[in-house]
């Protein structure tokens, strides 16, 4: 759900986001490997908006807002792994006739990228994403808990060493448990896909901002900043 941004001595190569863990800086020459910074902090902020259908044939139009503060780490040149805490800040579960709102609650991830290939310092990219959470919430008084596991493909571009836009497109799905109308019941997601785009700029070498759109699927806003050391 939501993005964070890693970066290396130089120059970025690509992007793992999420609802996501974030956004993976990795062009290195094989002579730079010594110098590459391998730790990353940021914090994110992101929205999503979804349907879930529920065991007992309700369906709900769902609204998050959440808050992360995330620590990556690239063991190698191709990898990064990511984890994350965070706060359920709020939203809502919607029928055509109520809406009930969330309370604060937490927010947990793991996740990580492969680097599939680039073309070096700068030009073209693919990467393989990976993410799992769990977010926690009290709606109308009643435990909600939600899992999600999610894989992705991001492709992108970097340009002038310093920004890279890219297309991302994930799967995923999990379990929402919930009581409703006094009964317990299991729901997950109407939709199960996210397509959608975003941009990253490196800024003094180690600080990174990005924003992340996705209209179609599970929509959703994801923006956050970091810093690489």
């Amino acid at each position: 759900m939501l993005g964070l941004l890693w970066a290396a001595p130089a120059f970025p190569c690509g992007v793992t986001a999420g609802g996501a863990p974030g956004i993976s800086w990795c062009s290195l020459e094989e002579h730079e490997e010594a110098a590459r910074r391998k730790w990353h902090v940021g914090s994110s902020y992101a929205f999503s908006s979804t349907g879930l259908r529920f065991g007992d044939g309700q369906r709900l139009g769902e609204e998050r807002h959440v808050s992360l503060v995330t620590i990556d780490y690239r063991p190698a040149r191709r990898a990064t792994l990511s984890g994350g805490v965070g706060v359920f800040i709020g939203g809502s579960l919607a029928t055509d006739s109520a809406r009930y709102a969330f309370d604060p609650g937490f927010i947990a991830v793991l996740g990580g990228s492969w680097r599939l290939w680039d073309l070096g310092r700068a030009g073209p990219f693919a990467l393989l994403t990976g993410q799992l959470s769990y977010a926690s919430s009290r709606v109308q008084g009643f435990a909600y808990n939600a899992f999600d596991l999610r894989a992705g493909v991001v492709a992108g571009t970097t340009l002038w060493r310093v920004l890279t836009p890219y297309a991302v497109g994930r799967a995923f799905g999990g379990p929402v448990f919930w009581r409703h109308d006094g009964a317990a019941v299991t729901g997950t997601d109407t939709h199960h896909y996210q397509v959608g785009a975003g941009i990253a700029l490196l800024l003094a070498r180690r600080v990174d901002v990005f924003a992340e759109g996705v209209p179609v699927g599970e929509q959703g806003i994801a923006a956050g900043a970091g810093l690489s050391f």
